[in-house]
């Protein structure tokens, strides 16, 4: 029976689960996207919706909450913290963003390519984009204006169309023959 046994094992041990689970949201969190292999963004999946989710209570102890998930990530470069970093970007960029969604701020798009060491299935896990990106996108508003904006429609009648581009082409061959005896009459004169 797999009473309790909640998650993927990912085939390695606990303590290193958690500092690639931690790792991983980290370089998500900085990036907006990753690419790994399918098993590791499902586990990971609720780990960063996790920390979108105490992000948008926006109190202190969700940011308190947020570093004891995240652990602590010591820098080179001397007064920066990745995890401060990725803390701030949370509750700055994330929160707003998914301030309307009730959960499912990740998406997994699988990839045609396979790793190239070990063929292994791989795919891009990111954030859900920006509606206002989706929606330049596709034709969506104006942010200047507030209008919509309306996507180019094809012709309704496409027979017309094709009705006129014979005419126009009958048209020019003919043009191209009155030109053709034309030029003929003015070598026959000279």
């Amino acid at each position: 029976m797999r009473h309790l046994n909640s998650g993927r094992k990912l085939s390695v041990d606990s303590s290193h689960r958690i500092a690639l689970m931690r790792s991983l949201s980290l370089a998500l969190v900085e990036h907006e996207q990753i690419k790994i292999s399918p098993a590791r963004a499902k586990e990971l999946r609720w780990f960063a919706d996790r920390l979108v989710t105490l992000a948008k209570r926006g109190d202190i102890s969700a940011r308190r909450r947020m570093v004891q998930i995240l652990g602590s990530a010591k820098t080179t470069v001397p007064g920066q913290n990745r995890v401060r970093m990725a803390v701030d970007k949370l509750f700055k960029v994330y929160a707003p963003r998914f301030q309307n969604r009730p959960g499912g701020y990740t998406q997994l798009l699988r990839l045609a390519t396979r790793r190239a060491g070990d063929n292994a299935e791989m795919c891009v896990f990111r954030y859900i984009p920006e509606e206002s990106k989706k929606a330049s996108a596709k034709g969506g508003q104006d942010k200047k204006k507030g209008k919509k904006v309306k996507a180019s429609k094809p012709e309704k009648n496409v027979q017309a169309a094709a009705d006129k581009a014979p005419k126009d082409q009958a048209s020019s061959k003919a043009s191209d023959k009155k030109e053709s005896k034309k030029s003929k009459e003015s070598k026959k004169e000279a």
